[in-house]
């Protein structure tokens, strides 16, 4: 991340008023209000990667997703097992359920799978 000094200068250079500029050089989280130049001038990462690969004839980078595991498979297959089972017909939960308790029932289910 930028130092201070550079986030005031950027800020400065797109011609933000040099008053609001030491404010948000200070609180850079209040930059969202200003729009993508002002972000731009704070990280210009943000727009010079892609422009960069777009020159070499590379996509944009990805950013990378974590695998699935194998609890998250079976967390997900017993959720939907719990959710036919706990609810009624017509979608409602049936007496005494709530997601709550599907939820429970289906850790347990995936936990138990597992062994």
């Amino acid at each position: 991340m930028a130092t201070y000094q550079e986030r005031l200068n950027g800020l400065i250079a797109i011609g933000v008023d040099a008053r609001i500029a030491r404010v948000i050089a200070f609180r850079p989280e209040l930059v969202g209000e200003l729009g993508l130049a002002a972000q731009v001038a704070l990280n210009p990462s943000i727009e010079v990667l892609p422009r960069i690969a777009a020159s070499q004839g590379l996509d944009a980078p990805m950013k990378r997703r974590r695998r699935t595991t194998k609890y998250q498979k079976a967390l997900s297959k017993a959720m939907v097992n719990q959710n036919g089972s706990q609810r009624k017909k017509n979608g409602q939960y049936k007496k005494g359920k709530s997601a709550k308790t599907v939820l429970q029932a289906a850790h347990r289910e995936a936990r138990r799978s597992l062994k």
